[in-house]
């Protein structure tokens, strides 16, 4: 599919189905299809069989070259009763942290892309939202990530927010050793 199109193992989106490149023919494309009603990027089982005709439509990304950059988001409730202020300011610098030098670097990226006075203004900065929901308060922290490390980047970023969630619901006062 030329210079800049797919290979054995990129992960791309073609048509909506987004997935692992597992097989490239002559006429057709076949993926290992990622997503489910819950989480799109875990695998299904399916394999997906696509004519080429989509690339030469242009109806495929592929996250493996340039452009690897996804939004994702850390979801969570934290319980009436916590300091909902020490938690957000607590978890909003472990994802600045975690995710620093990936915004610098979808930032040079996107400015090199579209060079436009128009998009000085991007910022891969994370965003928070905050609302509150029966028994709590939800938090919902956007960030940047490459594609390829966006699970492994979750999974550390949900440790910390539960380690986090769990020392501000512990009291103080109460020694490490007697507690529960």
């Amino acid at each position: 599919m030329g210079r800049n199109g797919m290979r054995i193992g990129d992960w791309v989106e073609i048509n909506g189905v987004a997935g692992e490149v597992v097989e490239l023919g002559m006429f057709h494309t076949v993926l290992l299809e990622t997503g489910n009603w819950t989480d799109s990027g875990h695998p299904t089982g399916r394999r997906v069989t696509f004519t080429n005709s989509f690339a030469i439509q242009g109806y495929y990304f592929n996250f493996s070259t340039s452009g690897q950059w996804l939004w994702d988001e850390l979801q969570l409730i934290v319980p009436a009763g916590q300091d909902l202020y020490a938690v957000v300011a607590a978890i909003s610098r472990k994802v600045q942290e975690a995710t620093a030098e990936n915004g610098r670097l979808a930032e040079e990226e996107w400015r090199r892309a579209a060079p436009s006075r128009q998009l000085t203004g991007l910022s891969a900065a994370p965003a928070i939202n905050v609302k509150p929901v029966l028994g709590g308060t939800e938090i919902s922290l956007r960030y940047i990530s490459r594609a390829a490390e966006r699970y492994a980047l979750r999974a550390r970023l949900y440790e910390a927010a539960v380690e986090l969630l769990a020392l501000s619901g512990t009291d103080s006062s109460v020694p490490a050793a007697s507690r529960p």
